[in-house]
């Protein structure tokens, strides 16, 4: 006996078994069914359908290229952005694949994530990207050269048994006063020549320039690690697990605390600037607060992980509140100005 002939609801073709023969669907369900055309087999309907609805669906795809000027120049820039955090590092690696360049690739590639977040967060009303660039290059080719110049000039050999003391008290006073405050102090010295030989721009975008200068020291710290000291204790003891996660610190963690570190000094240098008769000590305070968080942190990373983190974030939150408060110090500071009365506007 035959099978039963059913009615395509789809198409109205006859079907004499349970799929029609026409458009492919399973003819025992309606056609708003979840059953719709999934059938993979012979005469299926997806096989029979997709030619069609693909030309179909080609002018939806083509469409949108038509109309390119209504895509608005903020969302550019933003692709643009995009574009580059995802290709530059294959695209430098695959011309670099090893070597020193390669290490600043990634390094470069690291700093302008941090700088776009830094310029994000600050949202400052003026900014020029030639300064910015010499914040961070500056401070990475000519700062760090001198303090490794100055390190080769027995300032290693000097610093080292106070270094390497296990009394926590002392090993601080140490790091503070042969790490910390010549590492501040590199890191801050484009910040004074900005001030020497740029005019000087608002407190926001200061803090900016600031935190470039360090991100730049960090990186350029970071890759002599990766290259130097890291890479032999690595070879030495085969722990490259342990040395790719030492880089990662060396590229996230590290230089985000190194800017965080000269942010705080550029907003002390740029009040220092700003408040002649108090200049002296905002210049004291804009190398010693900053070496003192340094200092600290590195003194207890290895002994006391978690007293270190809290420096950390401590660092991080003063400098939050600093420029959280730093339009409306700056405004206080020229009415002050215009009144004679610098000092006023830093009284509580």
């Amino acid at each position: 006996m035959g099978s039963k002939a059913h009615l395509c609801e789809a198409c109205g073709a006859q079907a004499d078994h349970r799929y029609c023969p026409n458009c492919g669907r399973d003819v025992r369900f309606g056609p708003h069914s979840w059953q719709d055309g999934i059938y993979l087999g012979r005469g299926a309907a997806l096989y029979r359908r997709t030619p069609r609805e693909v030309f179909e669906l080609l002018p939806l795809l083509i469409a949108p290229f038509r109309h390119l000027d209504a895509i608005t120049p903020a969302t550019w820039r933003l692709v643009v952005l995009i574009v580059i955090l995802g290709v530059m590092p294959v695209a430098g690696l695959s011309i670099f694949p090893s070597g020193q360049l390669a290490f600043w690739i990634i390094g470069l590639y690291f700093s302008f994530v941090w700088a776009l977040l830094f310029g994000a967060l600050l949202a400052p009303s003026t900014t020029n990207l030639r300064l910015e660039l010499t914040a961070y290059f500056g401070t990475a080719f000519i700062a760090v050269p001198l303090l490794y110049v100055a390190l080769a000039l027995n300032l290693q050999a000097l610093r080292t048994p106070f270094l390497t003391d296990h009394v926590s008290l002392a090993s601080i006073v140490a790091y503070i006063s042969f790490v910390g405050i010549p590492e501040e102090l590199t890191k801050a010295l484009v910040l004074f020549a900005l001030w020497r030989w740029t005019r000087l721009p608002g407190l926001r975008t200061f803090i900016l320039y600031g935190l470039l200068s360090g991100l730049g020291f960090g990186i350029a710290e970071g890759i002599h690690y990766q290259e130097g000291l890291n890479l032999t204790e690595a070879q030495k003891a085969s722990d490259f697990a342990g040395y790719y996660f030492v880089n990662v610190l060396r590229l996230t963690t590290l230089p985000l605390l190194h800017a965080v570190w000269t942010g705080i000094a550029a907003f002390l240098i740029w009040f220092a600037a700003r408040v002649p008769p108090l200049r002296a000590g905002f210049i004291v305070l804009a190398i010693l607060i900053p070496a003192t968080y340094h200092g600290t942190y590195d003194a207890l990373t290895d002994t006391m992980p978690w007293v270190s983190l809290l420096v950390a974030t401590i660092s991080i939150v003063a400098l939050a509140i600093y420029t959280a408060q730093a339009e409306q110090l700056q405004a206080w500071l020229d009415i002050s100005l215009r009144e004679n009365k610098p000092a006023e506007a830093l009284k509580p």
